[in-house]
């Protein structure tokens, strides 16, 4: 099973990735992660993207496909995966189907701009593990401090308020009419998230029949 999670930053892809992944039996391949991850370590690319990361905009198709094309060349891939961050363009979604990729669901997150800047403005990261919290919803123990490595936790550059406003406008000008080239392929599943986890869960296996 090939699905790719859509929705503005902060509905809850990644949430829901790490339950599907689990419950499928399926890899996620998390560009955002990627991304970042190389950023934490210095890398050339994470150099060359670290500004755009921060100001809330998107990398250029050619590095978010190459980035995807050698994940997915690996062999826990070969039988599915949860693809979350990509697509976030049309141009990626076509490269994605040039490689051989094809979508066997596009799982679209829907939750108003209002509750999303609410909901990442509360998210804090751990520096160290990447552990992540909500103060509302999953808060740590201690507070500001990790629970699995008591590491101080902190605000990421892209949950800011003013980055939050930007990585909103930018989904709707981007990476909206993905939902136009999925629903024209049958394979778009609208999902409200405004529930609890559990409950969009619970949506999102009965939209693509693994209940």
């Amino acid at each position: 099973m090939r699905i790719t999670l859509l929705g503005v930053p902060g509905a809850g892809k990644g949430t829901q990735a790490e339950i599907l992944s689990k419950r499928l039996n399926l890899p996620i391949v998390s560009t955002g992660n990627m991304l970042r991850a190389a950023v934490e370590a210095g890398s050339p690319l994470g150099m060359e993207v670290k500004d755009l990361i921060e100001h809330g905009e998107y990398v250029c198709d050619q590095i978010a496909l190459e980035l995807v094309r050698e994940r997915l060349s690996q062999n826990d891939c070969h039988d599915g995966c949860i693809l979350d961050g990509v697509p976030r363009t049309v141009v990626q979604a076509d490269g994605l189907e040039e490689m051989g990729f094809h979508v066997d669901f596009c799982v679209r997150f829907d939750v108003p701009d209002e509750i999303i800047i609410h909901r990442l403005s509360q998210r804090r990261v751990c520096p160290a593990c990447g552990d992540t919290y909500h103060l509302a919803n999953n808060p740590s123990r201690v507070e500001g401090i990790c629970n699995l490595c008591s590491t101080p936790l902190y605000i990421r550059a892209d949950d800011k308020p003013e980055t939050i406003a930007r990585r909103l406008d930018v989904y709707h000008s981007r990476t909206a009419p993905l939902e136009h080239y999925y629903d024209e392929r049958g394979c778009l599943k609208g999902i409200p998230s405004c529930g609890t986890v559990e409950e969009t869960t619970a949506l999102v296996l009965k939209a693509i029949g693994a209940q």
